[in-house]
C-alpha cells in the first residue's frame, strides 16, 4: 500500500512540474467519461493547459497520433493497464490511472496506477479520484467517482466513497426516476407485473392512497412523504409476491443520491445511465458536460438518452426476432451480431441479456478495427478466456474476471469462437 503511495504522490509531482499541453485519453464509456471529468476538474483548479480525447481502445494509430501532438504529459484514465506494450512506444512523460488486469510492465516514464496491484477495488473514476483527493486535498469530487463506478461492472465499489456528505445513502426504492419522472411513469416502467401501463399505474397509486398530482402537477417519487414511501413499498411488496419470477432485487437495493447535481442527475443510477448513453451515442463530450456542471447541455443529454434507449430496444428486437443468432455450445452462448450491433453498445446488450446462473455469455459487434467482443461470467475468468482466444486471432483482449472484451480480425469469428470452446472447457473440468 506505501508504494501504491508513493506513486500518487509521484504522480501529483509530476503534473504540478508540467507547464505544457497535458493530454487527457479516457476510455469511451461512463467510468471514462466520469473519470476524465475528475481529471479535467482538478487541472482547471491547478491552470493546466490540457485537452481530452475519448477512445475505445489504445492501437497502433492512437499512438502514431499522440507521438504527432507530442504533449509533454498524457494521462491514461480508465484505460492503459491492458496495452503497456503500445504506452511503452511513447518517449514522454505519461501516467496511467486505470483498475482494468495489468498486461506487462511499464517503461521507466510511465507512473502506472492500479489498485488491481494492491488488491484494492475500485473504478477507473475511483483511482482517478484517489490522486485528485490528494491533489486538491479536499473529496468534493467524490460524486463522479460513485457516478462512474455505478456505470461500471466493479459496482458495489470500496465503501469509503459512499462517506461523503456530498452523497445520502439509504436503503429503499430504487425506481428509475426519483427526482425526474412521474411516479406513475417510473412504476410503469419499473418492471412490477401487474403495473403495465400508465393506466394501471395511475390507478395502483389511487387504490393505496397516494394522489399522483399535487396543485395540478404530477408527483415524483421524492415528493412522497415518509408515509407514503412506506405505503407505497408495502404495496409493491405484495404485488410482487403474487408473481414468482419478479425479483424484488429489480427495485429494491441502495441508493444514491448526489446533493450537489441538478434534480435529473442527483440519482447516482440516473446520471450513470446518461453518462452511458452519452458515450455509447459517441456524444462524450455533452457528458463530460454535465459532469463540470454545465446544465446547459441537459436538453441535449436527455434527447441522447431517448435516442439510446430506442437503438437498446431496437437491438433487443432484433436478437428476439432472430433466434438463430444465438448460437449455443456446450460451456457457452454466443451472440452472433456482429453485422447488426455497434461495437459501442454490445456490452451492454451482453449485460442485459446475461444471468449469472447461466452459461458464459459472448456477443460480438462491428468495429472499424475489426470484430469487437464483449463477454460474461460466472464461471470462469472471462478476462483470461477472452485474451487468450484473441491472441490466437491475432487479436487483443482484456477486462475483469467478470466482464471483459476483446478486438480480432473479421473473419476470424469461428477461430475465436472454436478457441473459446477449448479454454472454457480446460477451465471447467479443473473447476
Amino acid at each position: 500500500m506505501k508504494q501504491f503511495t508513493n506513486l500518487i504522490n509521484k504522480a501529483i509531482e509530476r503534473i504540478n512540474s508540467t507547464n505544457g499541453l497535458i493530454q487527457i485519453v479516457s476510455h469511451l464509456d461512463c467510468d471514462g467519461i466520469a473519470a476524465a471529468s475528475i481529471m479535467a476538474s482538478v487541472l482547471i483548479q491547478k491552470n493546466k493547459d490540457f485537452q481530452i480525447s475519448f477512445v475505445n481502445r489504445i492501437n497502433e494509430e492512437l499512438i502514431k497520433i499522440l507521438k504527432e501532438r507530442s504533449p509533454e504529459l498524457v494521462i491514461f484514465t480508465d484505460l492503459g493497464s491492458g496495452y503497456l506494450d503500445l504506452i511503452n512506444e511513447l518517449d514522454f512523460n505519461i501516467i496511467v490511472l486505470d483498475h482494468h488486469q495489468v498486461e506487462g510492465s511499464p517503461s521507466e516514464n510511465v507512473i502506472h496506477i492500479n489498485p488491481e496491484e494492491v488488491e484494492i477495488k475500485f473504478s477507473g473514476s475511483g483511482t482517478t479520484y484517489l490522486l485528485a483527493k490528494e491533489m486538491i486535498k479536499n473529496n468534493s469530487l467524490a460524486p463522479l467517482a460513485i457516478v462512474g463506478t455505478i456505470g461500471d461492472v466493479s459496482y458495489p465499489t470500496n465503501s469509503k466513497l459512499f462517506e461523503n456528505p456530498l452523497i445520502e445513502v439509504e436503503t429503499g426504492l430504487n425506481l428509475f426516476g426519483r427526482f425526474s419522472r412521474p411516479l406513475h411513469k417510473a412504476l410503469e416502467y419499473s418492471g412490477i407485473p401487474g403495473i403495465d401501463g400508465e393506466a394501471k399505474a395511475i390507478q395502483f397509486l389511487s387504490e393505496i392512497g397516494i394522489d399522483s398530482q399535487e396543485n395540478g402537477e404530477w408527483r415524483k417519487l421524492n415528493d412522497l412523504n415518509g408515509e407514503e414511501k412506506r405505503k407505497l413499498t408495502d404495496a409493491i411488496v405484495r404485488e410482487s409476491l403474487k408473481h414468482e419470477k419478479f425479483s424484488k432485487k429489480l427495485i429494491f437495493g441502495k441508493v444514491l443520491t448526489l446533493k450537489n447535481f441538478p434534480d435529473e442527475l442527483k440519482d447516482g443510477k440516473e446520471f450513470a445511465t446518461i453518462l452511458n448513453a452519452c458515450a455509447n451515442m459517441n456524444e462524450p463530450a455533452i457528458g463530460l458536460a454535465l459532469c463540470l456542471g454545465n446544465e446547459r447541455v441537459l436538453d441535449t443529454a436527455r434527447n441522447l438518452l431517448k435516442a439510446y434507449r430506442k437503438v437498446i430496444g431496437n437491438y433487443m428486437r432484433w436478437i428476439e426476432n432472430n433466434p438463430d443468432s444465438i448460437k449455443k455450445t456446450e460451456f457457452a452462448n454466443y451472440i452472433l451480431s456482429e453485422e447488426v450491433i455497434n461495437e459501442n453498445f454490445i456490452g451492454t446488450i451482453v449485460s442485459m441479456l446475461f444471468k449469472p446462473a447461466e452459461k458464459t455469455l459472448i456477443g460480438f459487434g462491428n468495429s472499424k478495427d475489426g470484430i469487437k467482443i464483449s463477454g460474461r461470467s460466472k464461471e470462469v475468468n472471462i478476462r483470461e478466456i477472452l485474451v487468450g482466444a484473441a491472441r490466437i486471432c491475432e487479436g487483443r483482449g482484456g477486462g475483469h474476471k467478470t466482464a471483459g472484451g476483446a478486438i480480432i480480425p473479421s473473419g476470424t469469428q469461428e477461430k475465436f469462437i472454436e478457441t473459446c470452446e477449448k479454454l472454457l472447457k480446460e477451465r471447467l473440468i479443473k473447476i
